[in-house]
C-alpha cells in the first residue's frame, strides 16, 4: 500500500495536536493518509499503552486515516540510534509516502526533538539502496515538520476551518490524556481544561495569517516548487498577502 501523506508523532496524541486538521482535510480530498506513533506513550502520567492504543485507533477512524501504526519505541527514552532509525526507515519503505511529516526541530520535550531528527534522517536514508533495512529504497519527495510546544514562522499554512470540529473530536478521543477524573488522574498540562482552548487559540491565530478561521502551519527546510500559481491563495480586500497552500500534494521538491 502506498500512502500520499505519512505523519510521525512521538506519542499517540501528538499528530492530532499539531497536524490533525491537515490530515483530515487531505483524507477528505481522497488522499491516503497515515499516522505512525513512535512510542505507545507508556511513560505518560495517565492511561496505559492498551488504553492509549485504543484511543489512537478511535481517533484515526474519526480522522479518516488509512493506517495507524505504533513502533513501540521507548517512551521518554526515545533515542536516535540504529534500532530506532531502522524502524522508521522500514515503515517509510513499506508505505512509500509522497509527503513525510514529523515534529518541528525545536521543542521542550526531548522525545519531540529526537523524533524530529529521526524522521528527517530516516526520510533521507530510506532512499539508500545499500542501507541495511528491509524494503525497497524510497526517499519521499517532500518532508515537512509540524508544531507542538513551540511555534515558529511557518513555511506555509493550510486552511482547516471546514474540518475543525472533526479535529477537536479526534483530540477528545484521547480521553485518558485530555480528560480529568479528579479521584484517579494525575494533573498534567494537557488535561487542564485550558489546554484544548490554547490549541484552538493558536489554530485561530495561524488561520488569521491567511484570513481563515483556523489554520495549521508547516515548516520545511526544502525549497518547494509550485506548478500552478492558482493553487496559492492570499489575503483578500487589499490586505498584505500571505500565501497559503491548500493542498500539500501540490508542492514538490524543487
Amino acid at each position: 500500500m502506498q500512502l500520499d501523506v505519512l505523519a510521525f508523532g512521538s506519542h499517540p496524541d501528538d499528530v492530532e495536536i499539531g497536524l490533525g486538521g491537515t490530515l483530515i482535510k487531505h483524507a477528505r480530498m481522497g488522499y491516503k493518509c497515515g499516522i505512525v506513533d513512535l512510542t505507545a506513550g507508556e511513560s505518560g502520567s495517565n492511561g496505559t499503552p492498551e488504553i492509549r492504543r485504543a484511543e489512537a485507533l478511535k481517533s484515526a477512524e474519526i480522522m479518516g486515516m488509512t493506517v495507524r501504526d505504533c513502533l513501540e519505541l521507548p517512551d521518554a527514552r526515545l533515542q536516535v540510534n540504529e534500532k530506532s532509525m531502522r524502524a522508521v526507515i522500514e515503515v517509510i519503505r513499506r508505505y512509500k509516502p509522497k509527503v513525510v511529516i514529523g515534529p518541528y526541530w525545536k521543542d521542550r520535550h526531548p522525545d519531540h526533538l529526537r523524533a524530529s531528527q529521526l524522521v528527517r534522517e530516516a526520510a533521507h536514508l530510506a532512499g539508500l539502496r545499500r542501507y541495511p533495512a528491509d524494503g525497497e529504497p524510497h526517499r519521499p519527495p517532500v518532508t515537512a515538520q509540524f508544531f507542538l510546544a513551540v511555534f515558529d514562522e511557518p513555511s506555509f499554512i493550510i486552511d482547516i476551518s471546514d474540518v475543525y470540529e472533526t479535529k477537536i473530536g479526534a483530540l477528545c478521543a484521547h480521553q485518558s490524556q485530555f480528560g480529568m477524573a479528579e479521584d484517579t488522574d494525575w494533573k498534567t498540562l494537557v488535561n487542564d481544561p485550558q489546554f484544548i482552548r490554547m490549541v484552538q487559540s493558536r489554530d485561530q491565530y495561524v488561520g488569521s495569517l491567511i484570513q481563515a478561521l483556523y489554520g495549521e502551519g508547516l515548516y520545511t527546510e526544502q525549497k518547494l516548487a509550485v506548478d500552478d500559481l492558482m493553487s496559492l491563495r492570499g489575503w483578500e480586500r487589499g490586505w498584505k498577502p500571505k500565501l497559503a497552500v491548500e493542498n500539500i500534494m501540490e508542492s514538490k521538491e524543487e
